[in-house]
C-alpha cells in the first residue's frame, strides 16, 4: 500500500497536534523554521516577506493558511485533499506541495537524516534483505517484521521532534489501543473464527502499538499487563514454530487459536510471524541500571596520596619545579584577599581595594599540598593522562584546578617566548600537540547549585581583567549563538577563557546529540542523526585545552552526566575529575517516607541473596588502588606536609558522641512503631503514637542545653553525657579555650538535622531557650540562601542568629564516612581560626548505633545494637539525627 506523501503526512500530524511539528523546539532548531510557516502579522502589504519562510510571501503564506484551515475544518483524511485542481484552495496547495519538497530534500535534508539513521541501526533495504536471506527484492518484509519499529522509530521520533513526540499524561489514547486489541483478540478467537496470517499479524501489530506506549510508564500495573502479553505471544511463538523447546503452555490458548497457528502452510509465513512476535517481545525488553549493593562502605584510609614523589620538598622546592621561583607566586593570581567577602573582586574599586596594604586584608597563597596537586596535574596535563583529584572537603580543590588553568595559560606564554617550558617541565612538549599547549578555552563542568560559587571563588584568586569566564547554562533552544555572542564580548584570548557550565546544560546538549551506546559500552555518546545539523552550536562543536568536572561522582554510573562528560572528553587534551566521596554506599530504601528511611531483617538482611560481589571486590582492593594510584591525588584532614605538620595549619578539631538513653515513654513508642509496621508494613507516622505522652524528648532536651552552654560564653570546654544518659556535665579532659574576646566574632553553632520535617521541633527547642536560629534546607532559593548565610555569618553577641540548622544542602544523611568528612568539612576548613567541637547524638538501644557506626568501633557498635529492645531491632529507622558543629 503506497504511503502518504510528506506534505500530507505533515499536514495530518499538524491536524492530530497542533503544537507538532512547527511549535516544536527540536523540530525548529533541525529545519531553522521558528514558528507557524503560513502565520503572518498583517496583511496590509500582501508582497512583504511572511515572517517564518523566507521564500513566500504574505500573499502566499494567506494561500497556505486558507488551505491548512480548509484541511483541518473539512471531515475525512487529509489525502482527499492531495489533489483538486479544481477547487479554490489549488494554489495554496500547490505552494505547500513544492516548498515542503524542496525544503526537505535540500535545505533541511531530513531524508539523509533518516536514511543515516536506518543504516545505523542496521534496517536499511539492503541490510534487511541480507539478514531475512531474501533475494527477491519484491518481497522485502513489513516494517514490523524488518523491526524497524522496534529499532528506528522511537529514536527517529526523539530526533525529529523530542520529548514532545511521546505521550503525555493524557491516557485515552491508551485505552483506545488497549480496547482496540481486547476487540481484535475476542474476534479472532470466537468459536465460530477461522484466523487467516492476515488476521493473527494485524494481531500482533495492535499488540505491539499498545506496548510501545505501556512501555514508557513503569508500574506495577503497567509491567503486569506486559507480562500478560508476553506470554500470550511466547505461547503463540511455541504453538506457530512447533518448538517443544520454546517456552510457553500452548493449552492455553483458545482451541481456534491453536489450531489456525498449526496450519500455517509455508515456511515463509512462520518465519514471518516469528519476525514480528519476536519484534513486539524485544518492545517489552525494559532496560534497566546496574545497581551493586555493598554491604559496607569501601575503605580509602590506606589509599595512597597518589603525591608521594612530592613528599620530601619544601615550598621553594615546589615553585622551583613549577619555573615559579622569582615571584614565589601562582600567575595572575591576586596576592590579597578580603577576609569578610565584603568586596566585589572583578569590579575597579573592588581590584584597588585588594591592592592597597593599608587596609585590612589577608594574605592570598596557595598551601604547601596544593602546590604538590598543582604539580603533579600539569604533570599529567601535558601527558594528556586524567587525574582523580580526590582530596576532602575543605582542603582547597577549587584553588587546585584555578592553579592548574593559569599555570597552563602561563606555560603556553613561556613556551612561544623560550621554545621550551619553564621549571621542571623544560624538556617536556605537550603529548597531544608535540609542541606547546594548545590555545584553547577551560571547560569546568560543575552542578547548577555549585555554578555561583565556582564564580565567587575565581574572582576570589584571579586578578580583574586577566581571564574571562563565560556561563553555559540553559536549554540548547535558548542558546543557538551563544558561542558567537560569547566570543565577541570576549576580552581575552582563548587560553585565558573559562566557560563555566551546568551539568544540567551539557546534559541538555548530550540528549540533542547522542544516544547511548551498544549494550557491551552503554556509557559511549553515539551520534544521532542531529548531530551533524547542530553540534556546533553546542559546547560539543568546540574544542578545549582542559576540562574540569566538578562532584564527579554524579557519573559513575551509566546516566546522562556520564554520557555528556564522556562527549566532552574527546574534545578536550584532559580532564581532571574533583570529588570528595568517590564511593560511597546508601542503603537500598525499603519504603518511602519522612521517618523510615530503609528496612533490614534483623541484623542481616535474610531476603537478600548471598553476597559473592563484597568478598570478591574486597580481595582485589588493593590491585584496583594499584591501577588508580597514577590517576588518584587523596589527601585528607590528618595528611601532613614535609616538615610533618598537618597540611591545613587550622587550630584543632575535636569529636564527642553523647550517648543518651531515650525516656520510657520515647522507647515505648518506637517498639509501637516497630511492631505496627512489621504487622502490616504500612508507613507509621511517629506523631500518631506519640500525642499522648510526655512533651519531653531526650534529643531535642539535651540539643537545647547544650546550645545555650556553649553561646553563653566563648570558648568554654566540651560536655559529655553522664552515666544516667539524660544530663549534660562538662568533659574533664578539656580546659576552656582562651583567647581574645571579640564581641564581632562570636562563638558560632551549625545543627545539622537529617530531615528538614524535624527543624521546626529544633526551632521550638531553641525557642524555650531564647536562643535565635536561622534555617538552611536544600529547599530554600538561591537569592534567600546568602541572606541566611549573611545573617549567620555577621551575628554578634548582642543581636544577629548564632545557631544555623543545616539540612539536605549539598549532601545527603549520613549512611558512610565520605558523607560524614564531607559535612565536617564544611566547617572545618579555611579561613576557620578557632577550635571545632562537632557532638553527634546517639540514642543508645535503638538503631541510631548501627547508622552512626563512624563512631564506635564495629565491636562496641556490634554489642550496643545486640543489646537493643527486641522489638526495635527487628527493624531499622532514623530517629532525628542531630549532628552540633561549635567552634570556639
Amino acid at each position: 500500500m503506497p504511503s502518504s506523501s510528506l506534505q500530507l503526512a505533515l499536514i495530518a500530524l499538524w491536524v492530530e497536534k497542533p503544537s507538532i511539528p512547527w511549535l516544536n523546539p527540536t523540530w525548529q532548531s533541525l529545519t531553522g523554521i521558528a514558528g507557524v510557516p503560513w502565520d503572518y502579522d498583517s496583511d496590509d502589504n500582501l508582497e512583504a516577506r511572511a515572517p517564518n519562510v523566507k521564500e513566500w510571501t504574505v500573499s502566499q503564506a494567506k494561500a497556505v493558511k486558507e488551505f491548512m484551515a480548509h484541511c483541518k475544518e473539512t471531515p475525512g483524511t487529509v489525502e482527499r485533499h492531495s489533489h483538486r485542481p479544481d477547487d479554490t484552495h489549488a494554489e495554496g496547495r500547490a505552494i505547500w506541495n513544492i516548498w515542503i519538497k524542496e525544503q526537505w530534500f535540500k535545505t533541511w535534508k531530513v531524508n539523509i537524516m533518516i536514511d543515516h539513521m536506518f543504516n545505523q541501526e542496521g534496517c536499511c533495504p539492503y541490510t534487511v534483505l541480507a539478514r531475512h536471506a531474501i533475494t527477491d527484492p519484491a518481497q522485502l518484509p513489513t516494517l514490523s517484521a524488518a523491526q524497524v519499529d522496534t529499532a528506528v522509530s522511537k529514536k527517529l521520533a526523539l530526533a525529529m521532534f523530542g520529548n514532545d513526540a511521546f505521550t503525555s499524561g493524557d491516557f485515552s489514547h491508551l485505552q483506545r489501543k488497549a480496547k482496540d486489541m481486547d476487540d481484535k483478540w475476542n474476534e479472532m478467537t470466537a468459536s465460530d473464527a477461522h484466523p487467516t496470517m492476515a488476521i493473527l499479524r494485524g494481531y500482533v501489530r495492535r499488540v505491539e502499538s499498545y506496548i510501545k506506549i505501556l512501555s514508557l510508564f513503569k508500574d506495577d500495573e503497567s509491567l503486569l499487563k506486559m507480562d500478560e502479553r508476553r506470554t500470550i505471544l511466547t505461547t503463540m511463538l511455541a504453538a506457530a514454530t512447533r518448538d517443544p523447546g520454546m517456552v510457553g503452555d500452548v493449552k492455553t490458548l483458545p482451541k481456534v487459536l491453536r489450531d489456525a497457528l498449526a496450519k500455517l502452510s509455508t515456511e515463509t509465513q512462520v518465519r514471518e510471524l516469528n519476525a514480528i512476535i519476536q519484534a513486539t517481545l524485544d518492545t517489552m525488553s525494559l532496560g534497566g541500571e546496574v545497581q551493586l549493593d555493598f554491604e559496607e562502605t569501601i575503605p580509602l584510609k590506606d589509599w595512597r596520596s597518589g603525591v608521594e614523589q612530592y613528599s620530601e620538598c619544601s615550598m621553594d622546592d615546589l615553585w622551583e619545579q613549577l619555573g615559579l621561583q622569582q615571584t614565589k607566586q601562582l600567575p595572575f593570581f591576586q596576592t590579597h584577599t578580603d577576609p569578610n567577602g565584603a568586596i566585589t573582586p572583578w569590579s575597579e574599586e573592588g581590584q584597588a581595594w585588594l591592592d592597597n596594604p593599608l587596609n585590612e586584608v589577608s594574605v592570598l597563597a596557595p598551601r604547601w599540598h596544593q602546590l604538590v596537586g598543582i604539580l603533579k596535574m600539569i604533570d599529567r596535563a601535558l601527558l594528556g593522562e586524567p587525574v582523580m583529584l580526590m582530596d576532602g572537603v575543605g582542603l582547597g580543590k577549587t584553588m587546585q584546578a584555578v592553579g592548574v588553568i593559569v599555570c597552563l595559560a602561563h606555560y603556553h606564554d613561556y613556551y612561544k617566548m623560550y621554545g621550551m617550558f619553564p621549571g621542571k617541565f623544560a624538556s617536556r612538549t605537550c603529548v597531544k600537540t608535540g609542541g606547546n599547549l594548545p590555545d584553547l578555552p577551560t571547560v569546568i563542568v560543575c552542578p547548577p547549585n555549585l555554578q555561583h560559587q565556582w564564580t565567587i571563588e575565581i574572582e576570589r584568586y584571579l586578578r580583574r581583567g586577566t581571564f574571562d569566564v563565560l556561563p553555559y547554562v540553559g536549554k540548547y533552544e535558548t542558546r543557538k549563538d551563544w558561542w558567537s555572542k560569547a566570543c565577541d564580548r570576549c576580552q581575552q584570548p582563548l587560553r585565558r577563557r573559562v566557560v563555566l557550565a551546568t551539568t544540567l546544560a551539557i546534559q541538555h546538549d548530550t540528549s540533542t546529540l547522542f544516544s547511548n551506546g551498544p549494550p557491551e559500552d552503554p556509557g559511549y555518546p553515539k551520534k544521532t542523526p542531529r548531530y551533524e545539523h547542530v553540534h556546533r552550536n553546542t559546547i560539543y562543536g568546540q574544542q578545549f585545552c582542559m576540562l574540569f568536572v566538578d562532584e564527579a561522582h554524579a557519573a559513575r554510573k551509566y546516566n546522562k552526566v556520564h554520557l555528556a562528560v564522556r562527549g566532552l572528553l574527546e574534545r578536550c587534551m584532559a580532564i581532571v575529575a574533583m570529588t570528595a566521596t568517590p564511593v560511597t554506599t546508601k542503603p537500598a530504601t525499603g519504603m518511602e517516607g519522612s521517618i523510615l528511611r530503609g528496612l533490614l531483617v534483623g541484623t542481616k538482611n535474610t531476603d537478600r541473596p548471598d553476597d559473592h560481589y563484597g568478598p570478591v571486590m574486597k580481595k582485589w582492593m588493593s590491585q584496583m588502588r594499584q591501577w588508580f594510584a597514577p590517576v588518584v591525588i587523596l589527601r585528607n584532614h590528618d595528611s601532613v606536609d614535609n616538615a610533618g605538620m598537618k597540611i591545613l595549619g587550622l587550630p584543632s578539631c575535636h569529636d564527642h558522641t553523647l550517648r543518651m538513653h531515650l525516656l520510657p515513654w520515647e522507647m515505648s513508642n518506637l517498639r509501637a512503631i516497630a511492631k505496627d509496621y512489621l504487622e502490616d508494613s504500612s508507613i507509621v507516622r511517629i506523631g500518631a503514637a506519640s500525642q499522648n505522652g510526655p512533651p519531653k524528648s531526650v534529643k531535642l532536651d539535651v540539643l537545647g542545653h547544650l546550645v545555650s552552654y556553649h553561646l553563653m560564653e566563648d570558648g568554654r570546654p566540651p560536655v559529655e553525657m553522664d552515666k544516667s544518659g539524660h544530663t549534660l556535665v562538662t568533659n574533664p579532659l578539656f580546659e576552656a579555650f582562651k583567647s581574645a574576646t571579640d564581641a564581632t566574632n562570636p562563638d558560632r553553632i551549625v545543627v545539622y538535622s537529617a530531615f528538614p520535617s524535624s527543624n521546626q521541633a529544633i526551632l521550638d527547642i531553641l525557642d524555650l531557650h531564647d536562643i535565635v536560629a536561622v534555617e538552611l534546607n536544600g529547599k530554600t532559593p538561591m537569592n534567600r540562601r546568602n541572606t541566611v548565610l549573611d545573617a549567620f555569618r555577621t551575628s554578634t553577641r548582642e543581636s544577629g542568629p548564632r545557631v544555623l540548622i543545616l539540612s539536605g544542602v549539598g549532601i545527603d544523611t549520613l549512611w558512610s564516612e565520605q558523607d560524614d568528612r564531607q559535612l565536617c568539612g564544611r566547617i572545618y576548613r579555611h579561613p576557620q581560626t578557632k577550635p571545632v567541637h562537632i557532638y553527634r547524638a546517639i540514642a543508645l538501644r535503638t538503631p541510631d548505633v548501627f547508622l552512626n557506626n563512624i563512631s564506635f568501633s564495629k565491636g562496641a557498635m556490634h554489642e550496643a545494637f545486640i543489646g537493643a529492645d527486641p522489638d526495635i531491632s527487628k527493624t531499622l529507622f532514623i530517629l532525628p539525627v542531630y549532628h552540633v558543629f561549635i567552634d570556639v
